[in-house]
């Protein structure tokens, strides 16, 4: 439960900083930093599968859940590293916007993971 407690942590404040920095982007504000928000981009991802791959070694395990953060993190690196060329002029916001709701079902996945595991893992031990 310690390493998935960890990963949470470290994937809330990867996907803050992430977030920030990709509505600074979108702004038009800190283009230079494109490499530093994908290295943390690809932080969240291996944390979100450490959480998946995690719980599925507790007595909460889920084998869908953690199917679901291996294909949910890849396809947020094959979104984010490639949207670049995906609708490119006036229609690239589109691409942009579902790379958000990615990282947000990020966070969302990894959370649930956590509070499940923690509810599960905590009844086991009352009984």
């Amino acid at each position: 439960m310690k390493v998935i407690t960890i990963a949470v942590m470290v994937l809330r404040i990867g996907v803050l900083v992430a977030l920030v920095m990709g509505i600074l982007f979108w702004t038009g504000n800190i283009q230079n930093l494109i490499p530093i928000h994908m290295l943390i981009g690809i932080l969240v991802v291996l944390c979100l599968w450490v959480i998946g791959l995690a719980q599925g070694f507790t007595k909460a395990a889920s084998f869908g859940l953690a199917l679901a953060t291996f294909i949910l993190g890849l396809v947020l690196v094959i979104v984010g590293l490639y949207q670049t060329r995906w609708l490119p002029g006036s229609s690239h916001w589109i691409i942009q916007v579902i790379h958000l709701l990615l990282g947000l079902s990020a966070i969302g996945l990894g959370e649930m993971i956590y509070a499940r595991t923690k509810r599960r893992l905590k009844s086991s031990v009352a009984a």
